[in-house]
């Protein structure tokens, strides 16, 4: 099982995510993915950051969250300076009708709707958002 890292970045009072559809589903997941071999937590948030969104962000601190057993994660206060976003690296590939990923800036009000998941991923942005001024 790898470890995941994901990035929380904040903007304008905007939060980044990446919207999903998959399966029917539609949903999204914080910018971040798989730990690769001889990479640090870091390293990988900051790599699948720039991978998914074309970002290059200052990774800051590990933030406190429970970890899933099941899907255990690594959550991190990113910050960047520009809003322009683009999908690369392997999502780009995989991406189709039936599975697609658009990173995209949305509301720190409006998560719920969003249907961020998993439920870490919206205390992480909470947390964040309990320090920042926006």
């Amino acid at each position: 099982m790898r470890i995941r890292s994901a990035a929380v970045v904040l903007l304008g009072g905007r939060v980044l995510v990446i919207r999903r559809f998959k399966d029917g589903r539609s949903y999204c997941v914080l910018p971040g993915g798989g730990v690769e071999a001889g990479e640090s937590l870091r390293e990988a948030c900051r790599r699948e950051l720039l991978e998914e969104t074309g970002l290059a962000g200052d990774v800051g601190d590990l933030l406190d969250v429970p970890v899933d057993r099941d899907v255990p994660a690594a959550y991190f206060a990113v910050r960047v300076t520009s809003p322009q976003v683009s999908l690369g690296g392997p999502e780009l590939s995989r991406a189709s009708e039936r599975n697609t990923y658009e990173p995209t800036w949305v509301d720190a009000t409006s998560l719920d709707e969003e249907h961020l998941v998993p439920d870490e991923a919206r205390r992480a942005v909470h947390l964040v958002l309990d320090t920042a001024q926006l």
